[in-house]
This record gives C-alpha cells, sequence and structure tokens, in this order.
C-alpha cells in the first residue's frame, strides 16, 4: 500500500495573560502589535538567535464580548490573552518585570497532519476584496461573502472544505492609532470555524507558518487546528 503524503509543522508559541492597565493600552491595536514585537527586541543576553521579521510573528487575541454601538456596528473589547507565534523563542521577561503581563507559557507546538485528516479550523480573519473602482481591499459585509472567502483562502492551503462547514462568525471593528504618523487605523475581524479535510499537508504546513489574510500586525491570520480522530 502506497503512503498517504505528510508533513510536520512545528513552531514556538506563546500564551500571554496581560494586566488589567495593559490591557486598556492594548485596545489600541498598534499598541498591542508592538507589545508582542517586544518579545523579540529583547532577547535574552548572550543569545545567538537572530530577531524574527515582523511578517513571522502571528498572534491572535481573546477579548471579552463585543461592544455594539448606536450605528449596531460590534467594536473589539480590550484582548486579556494573547497567543503568539514565531520560528524563534521570546523573552517575555522584561515585560512580566514591569508588570505589563501577568503570565507568559512558552511552549513547542507540533502538527504532523497526513492527506486524508479531517481537522477543525479557528483563526480571527480579516475577509476582504478588491474594490473594482478603486483598487483598494475593502472588508466584505455579508457572513455568506466571508463564507466564501474563507473557503477560497482554505483551499489555498491544501484543504478541501465544504461551504456548510463554515463559520463566518460576526464582524467586529478594532481601532488604533500609529506611533510615528498619528494616523487612526480601522480593521474588521471575524472569529471564524471550519472543518476540512486535508489534500496537501504541505500546503497546509505552509499556511500554518504564514497564517492567511491581511491584517496580521493586528491579530488577524493564525490558524489554530485540532485534528478530529
Amino acid at each position: 500500500m502506497t503512503p498517504r503524503p505528510a508533513a510536520t509543522f512545528t513552531t514556538v508559541r506563546s500564551a500571554l495573560t496581560l494586566s488589567p492597565p495593559e490591557q486598556a493600552v492594548c485596545d489600541d491595536v498598534h499598541r498591542l502589535h508592538l507589545l508582542v514585537l517586544s518579545g523579540f527586541s529583547n532577547q535574552s543576553p548572550g543569545t545567538t538567535e537572530q530577531t524574527p521579521r515582523p511578517a513571522q510573528v502571528l498572534y491572535a487575541a481573546r477579548r471579552g464580548t463585543p461592544q455594539s454601538g448606536r450605528t449596531r456596528r460590534l467594536t473589539a473589547a480590550p484582548p486579556e490573552q494573547i497567543l503568539v507565534q514565531a520560528p524563534l523563542l521570546p523573552n517575555w521577561e522584561p515585560l512580566r518585570a514591569a508588570g505589563r503581563l501577568i503570565r507568559a507559557d512558552v511552549f513547542p507546538v507540533e502538527h504532523h497532519v497526513t492527506t486524508g485528516d479531517i481537522i477543525d479550523i479557528q483563526v480571527i480573519a480579516n475577509p476582504v476584496r478588491r474594490d473594482t473602482l478603486t483598487g483598494k481591499r475593502v472588508s466584505v459585509a455579508t457572513p455568506d461573502e466571508a463564507s466564501r472567502w474563507l473557503h477560497r483562502r482554505l483551499a489555498c492551503s491544501g484543504l478541501e472544505t465544504s461551504l456548510h462547514h463554515i463559520d463566518p462568525g460576526e464582524r467586529v471593528r478594532m481601532t488604533g492609532t500609529r506611533t510615528q504618523s498619528g494616523d487612526r487605523i480601522t480593521a474588521l475581524y471575524r472569529e471564524m470555524a471550519a472543518r476540512s479535510r486535508v489534500l496537501d499537508p504541505a500546503l497546509l504546513a505552509h499556511a500554518l507558518e504564514q497564517g492567511v489574510g491581511p491584517a496580521k500586525a493586528y491579530g488577524c491570520g493564525l490558524l489554530r487546528i485540532h485534528q478530529v480522530r
């Protein structure tokens, strides 16, 4: 019997719990972005590891219940916990010592996937489309559009997914201000879930490493998978 193609993905993840004051500060998504990257700029003394490029760092924030304003648009609650993924060991001790983090657990992750495996997927994503008039990326408006967007991204990640097995989640707005320019940031995300069958393990391993979709600097794109036995 010919063995089925397989691939192994390994990485380092960190589970961070923010202090209450830091949660309030990191309600600004740019400040949250800087907090995550600071774990790689403060390497331990004597380390020979190189700081990873920002594009290699993925993260996902666990937040409270989104708030609904006058326009009924949902606004993100401040981040309480963060899951960070990067190819190198971080150093969170300066943030812990400063009281900005209550807890920081660092652990290895390994996924061994084989063609035909069934997996459950969770991802905080920023589904977008290209505006035909301006050429700019704009957030998709409806749950159906968001489901089709994720369906395409998962297909490019070596996965077969039925649209009926995608939960698009609700669209939520998060905001921030860039430190240098003062420009305002607005990003829309959905907490999405799907069940898929692995067709190409190598493509899936690449998607796990690189993430999916835009707005990765603001906590979108990190795939979290669980193999269904």
